[in-house]
């Protein structure tokens, strides 16, 4: 009996088949075990090495070790190097090949099976790379040996065509065979004992046909299909009322599509329902007024995901929805770690190109617990900006939970996350996001987002979410349907773009520049801004780069830009008002930096906005001579504290980075010094933040961190190209007896600040020029002194008591007695104080080396201790971060830093060389991510 298989290649322009102009192999149907070559020409594909000499290979295989279609194995070549084993050999007319053998060129494993080689190709230095046609890796598929068959052209499962188009169908078999190709079951070409057969179709009625080429070789019968589609006449009718664009949830089995893209010839939704194929009923219906697309599709698995682009016109562009809550990435989604986000859905690899949106019914809803949590009040508010990436080694929300008791005994009150919204790779600062509606996937799902801010509520933390709507980069559906690639030096939208500027109308713009005068951008922004309240219940946003929301100005005209805009008062205002129709009381803060009558009108309006004084703070804390009274909202003349003044932000340089390289110095103080700088932090912390009006701190600068912000990833190299780069993840400094003062003080002064009606007063005097400063608090429960001495030598200086009698050191709770309010006080270098008229508690700054920092799970136990050359440390409950073992003496000094390796999730051992050691007494810090222990160490015998 013959056995009939059908042989279906899933594939569209991703994957290359053996006969494409792109790529051709020799034999055509490669098997593992044979001698394959491979020709490529140049000047297909993405066409970047065209016209290159030499060229080299880039290649890998996908077997069925591979944890996806995208998972290269075994990679070959040195990338940059000029690596003679991938070296092409050139044929001319850009037409270059290499011969291998792919069960002994790839360093197999036994029992592993190549499903298909993986290539991309490069010039030496590897500047040029040539791919396929949509950017992506060109993918060969290995046959096994014995009888295959294949349709050559058109290589795509499923193609459009136009009516009357003439296609050739090129088919062939391994094998002389009996061979027919069908349209809709009616046969249009044969041929006996043969290996090819060719045919032209040309239809001109609309429909679908069916293309099967069969193929019999008198034992066995191998069928391959492909689809034709002659579009039909679009349906015209007017979308159900209620209906939003995006996806609507009907009911547990179906849900409404709807995309906004006027001008567009036609719309077919393409995804896992159809098996990715250009299916008429999935072919969009279009509104009368000739803008919008709909399509209601049934016949979901109530919960299960689906993964679905929209294609669109002629022009065959496949996007995702923009409004999607997650969306796959072909190129990044691989590096995403299992333990930051366990059982995320695949890419459809060899299906489709460009990011993918994800649909689900019947999705599980949260379980908030934040019912009774009221946001803190505006004029308290002390924010910690932090990243995401940048804070723990995990780089996720469900570590970042982990730090929570961190946070919240340094006692600030709310967290402001820079961007975590869909954004472009998975290394960044957020400011390049490409969707709005859906989590990054890089930091985890969207429940251990969820349950982060659930967790901040319950601790009386709000949580305020970064958010760049001034642009958008490439991947965004709503740049590329409207999107001239070759204009520019990278492209740019066109003129007919309903959201987007042809080109930015402002200096430092980055991406595509949002115009906020367009409704349709307005719409959308406020739809985004009403998402991320009602989904996670965020409490407000940071508006970065809010100073570009205006149609006004050109590049290079920057203090027209900086200059007072009525119409960007208006949009911010209307942004403003809906988030407060919303959620009222929610946060809107703005990275504005423009004329500051315009912030005064922005301020009245509602709005916080940003202080940024890092030059000022960062000049008196190097021990130079700084005014820092611009940090004051009354000094700016406004009329209610909603100036965010910090030292520090993201953007800025690091405060200790400066002093250390940069302090000021007199005899033996010296600001280069760290102890000596780690105090000028703290003087200037205590200036900062008891100023009344909301503050901001960035993240570790509590400890101190002295990384520079060009830091490279590498943790050592400082350029101008790594601003944004991952930096050293620090948690060590806990255990530094400075820096966990440092730490402890910054506690204190939050303390107050949130606690007592004083640090809120609007009856203040902010004396902050020069060296010596002053801020003197004057309220009814109580009045408050705060003065330091920012020079590097001592100073004498008025503190200015309000009133004779007994004060009180806060920091020591020591008594105080202020007989003449006009006497001068001797303050040495860097010397500062907290007097207040009431006595307060004592704060806790005790420091010893000893002192644990504990967070949440694991434990660490030491043996031999005492130890001679080696000791074994066990670590339980640390999960896929690096373990680091530093040594320090009973001075504090550090004697040795090494990663010793990497947690596993379960009790395990770990080594540490110690003999060279001398004998004695020594503290063993070890951290792991957010978490922290110290462990006495002795070392006899060496």
């Amino acid at each position: 009996m013959k056995r009939i298989v059908f042989a279906l290649l899933a594939t569209v322009t991703v994957a290359t088949t053996a006969y494409s102009q792109l790529i051709v192999t020799d034999p055509p149907f490669p098997t593992q075990d044979d001698f394959i070559t491979i020709t490529y020409d140049a000047s297909e594909g993405n066409g970047e090495l065209e016209g290159v000499v030499p060229i080299y290979a880039h290649t890998g295989v996908i077997t069925n070790l591979s944890a996806n279609g995208n998972d290269w194995q075994h990679v070959v070549g040195n990338w940059g190097t000029a690596d003679s084993e991938v070296l092409m050999t050139p044929l001319g007319n850009n037409l270059h090949e290499i011969t291998i053998q792919p069960s002994t060129f790839y360093d197999l494993q036994v029992g592993e099976t190549i499903t298909s080689l993986a290539f991309v190709f490069r010039n030496q230095s590897g500047t040029l790379v040539g791919r396929n046609a949509d950017g992506s890796d060109i993918f060969i598929p290995l046959y096994q040996s014995g009888f295959n068959v294949n349709i050559v052209s058109p290589a795509e499962s499923s193609s459009i065509i136009g009516s009357g188009q003439s296609t050739e169908i090129q088919s062939v078999a391994s094998l002389a065979s009996d061979l027919s190709i069908t349209v809709n079951g009616t046969e249009v070409a044969s041929a006996n004992n043969a290996t090819s057969l060719d045919y032209t179709f040309s239809e001109t009625t609309p429909g679908e046909y069916l293309i099967v080429f069969s193929a019999d070789n008198g034992v066995e019968t191998l069928e391959e299909t492909r689809t034709l589609v002659i579009v039909p006449s679009i349906t015209v009718l007017p979308s159900p009322a209620g209906t939003v664009d995006g996806i609507n949830y009907i009911n547990s089995s179906s849900v409404r599509l709807q995309l906004y893209a006027p001008n567009k010839d036609y719309v077919f939704v393409i995804g896992d329902f159809n098996d990715w194929n250009f299916d008429l009923g999935y072919y969009m219906n279009r509104t009368p007024d000739g803008n919008t697309w709909w399509l209601d599709i049934t016949g979901l698995v109530p919960g299960q995901e689906y993964r679905f682009q929209y294609y669109v016109g002629d022009e065959g562009l496949r996007i995702a929805d923009i409004y999607a809550d997650k969306i796959l990435d072909y190129w990044n989604d691989p590096w995403i770690p299992d333990a930051s986000y366990p059982n995320l859905l695949s890419y459809p690899v060899g299906q489709t190109y460009e990011p993918v949106s994800v649909l689900q019914t019947n999705q599980s809803s949260f379980n908030w617990t934040d019912g009774g949590y009221e946001r803190p009040s505006y004029e308290k508010l002390i924010i910690y900006e932090l990243l995401v990436r940048d804070f723990t080694e995990a780089r996720n929300f469900q570590t970042l939970i982990d730090t929570l008791d961190y946070l919240d005994n340094l006692g600030i009150n709310v967290i402001q996350l820079m961007p975590v919204n869909e954004f472009e790779g998975n290394d960044s600062w957020g400011y390049n996001p490409s969707f709005y509606f859906a989590p990054d996937k890089y930091y985890g799902p969207e429940e251990s987002m969820k349950a982060f801010v659930d967790e901040c509520h319950n601790r009386g933390i709000a949580v305020v979410m970064d958010i760049a709507l001034n642009h958008s980069f490439g991947q965004n559906p709503m740049v590329r349907l409207y999107f001239n690639p070759d204009a520019g030096q990278y492209g740019q939208p066109t003129a007919d773009n309903p959201w987007f500027n042809e080109t930015e109308k402002h200096d430092f713009s980055v991406g595509y520049d949002f115009n906020h005068e367009s409704q349709r951008t307005r719409d959308f922004c406020k739809r985004v801004l009403e998402y991320w309240i009602e989904e996670y219940h965020i409490d407000g946003y940071r508006m970065d780069l809010s100073k570009g929301f205006t149609q006004n100005y050109t590049l290079g005209n920057l203090a027209a830009w900086s200059a007072y805009d009525q119409s960007r008062i208006n949009i911010l205002t209307d942004y403003n008002n809906h988030v407060q129709s919303v959620e009222p009381g929610a946060y809107m803060i703005l990275e504005h930096f423009a004329d500051n009558d315009e912030e005064i009108a922005l301020s009245n309006a509602g709005m916080m906005l940003w202080g940024k004084m890092n030059y000022e703070f960062n000049e008196g804390a190097m021990g130079y001579s700084s005014d820092l009274s611009w940090g004051n909202y009354q000094t700016r003349g406004w009329s209610s504290p909603r100036l965010i003044t910090y030292a520090e932000s993201h953007d800025e340089e690091r405060l200790m980075y400066k002093n250390l390289l940069y302090g000021n110095s007199s005899g033996s103080y010296d600001i280069t010094n760290l102890g000596t700088a780690l105090d000028r932090i703290e003087l200037a912390h205590t200036l900062l933040l008891l100023l009344p009006g909301p503050k901001m701190l960035w993240q570790f600068g509590e400890l101190g961190y002295d990384y520079s912000i060009n830091t490279c990833s590498d943790g050592v190299t400082i350029s101008n190209d790594c601003r944004t780069a991952a930096k050293p993840v620090r948690w060590d400094y806990m255990e530094v007896q400075d820096r966990l003062h440092l730490y402890k003080w910054t506690a204190a002064l939050n303390n107050l600040k949130t606690t007592y009606p004083t640090f809120s007063t609007n009856n203040f005097n902010y004396d902050v020029w020069g060296f010596g400063k002053r801020l003197i608090l004057n309220h009814n429960d109580m009045d408050a002194v705060v003065v330091g001495n920012f020079q590097v030598t001592g100073l004498n200086m008025v503190p200015g008591f309000q009133h004779t009698g007994t004060w009180y050191d806060y920091a020591t709770g020591s008594p105080v007695e202020v007989n003449d309010l006009g006497a001068s006080w001797s303050f040495q270098a860097g010397e500062f104080h907290v007097y207040t008229d009431m006595q307060l508690p004592v704060p806790d700054l005790n420091v010893s080396l000893d002192e644990i920092i504990s967070f949440t799970g694991g434990n660490v136990d030491l043996y031999p201790n005492p130890a001679t050359d080696l000791v074994n440390l066990v670590i339980d409950g640390v999960q896929g971060e690096k373990i680091r073992a530093v040594v320090y003496d009973v001075a504090g000094k550090i004697i040795a830093d090494e990663i010793i390796g990497t947690g596993n999730g379960t009790k395990a051992s770990y080594s540490l060389s110690t003999m060279d050691l001398q004998n004695g007494s020594y503290v063993l810090a070890i951290t792991s991510g957010a978490r922290s222990w110290s462990v006495p160490l002795v070392i006899a015998g060496n």
